[in-house]
């Protein structure tokens, strides 16, 4: 059977799967050549090492677990803040497809430090855009971020306790319905 050609996105898209299921022992060359139909020198093509590839998944998934969503999100430019709020709750509590995700790349950064800056960064983009929802919402500027710290530690909890099950979008609603009137009290 001739090999096939994997893209560059090809190895990410199934780099992240593996590493959220396994974390960087899941990161196996010849094993996700192989799931790939593909030759290892596939992966050195796109790749200068695996150090190289874990970053590009971790940039990726930041891509589409971060940064797209705050920019869909800004994109409604007419939204009122609170209503940013809710979709933006509405993204983080509709999905569990991370799976294991971020423990993995927290036990990572354990091990390697420049992976904890790594995940760092991500949080404090995270944290830092629900801060400043809150902010526009009328929020004190120390309180914005307290409670934005509150919220995305809520939702960490929440999804280690959610991670392997199938959620309905009403589970989201039934998050987002416990958490506006609480956002609503504070301003």
């Amino acid at each position: 059977m001739p090999k096939i050609v994997a893209t560059e996105l090809d190895w990410i898209k199934l780099g992240l799967q593996k590493f959220a299921e396994g974390g960087i022992a899941a990161l196996v060359v010849e094993q996700l050549a192989k799931l790939l139909g593909s030759s290892k020198t596939s992966f050195y093509w796109y790749f200068k090492n695996r150090a190289a590839y874990v970053k590009r998944i971790i940039a990726y998934w930041q891509e589409i677990a971060t940064t797209s969503i705050i920019a869909h999100i800004e994109q409604h430019q007419a939204l009122e803040p609170l209503q940013k709020v809710r979709r933006l709750l509405s993204a983080m509590f509709s999905s569990v497809e991370g799976k294991d995700f971020v423990f993995h790349l927290r036990k990572l950064g354990n091990a390697e430090p420049d992976y904890a800056e790594l995940l760092l960064q991500i949080e404090r983009q995270r944290i830092g855009y629900m801060s400043s929802l809150l902010a526009e919402c009328g929020y004190a500027a120390e309180q914005s971020v307290n409670t934005a710290e509150l919220l995305y530690s809520y939702y960490l909890g929440w999804h280690e306790r959610n991670k392997h099950r199938i959620l309905s979008t009403q589970e989201a609603e039934k998050q987002i319905n416990l958490l506006i009137p609480w956002i609503e009290k504070s301003f």
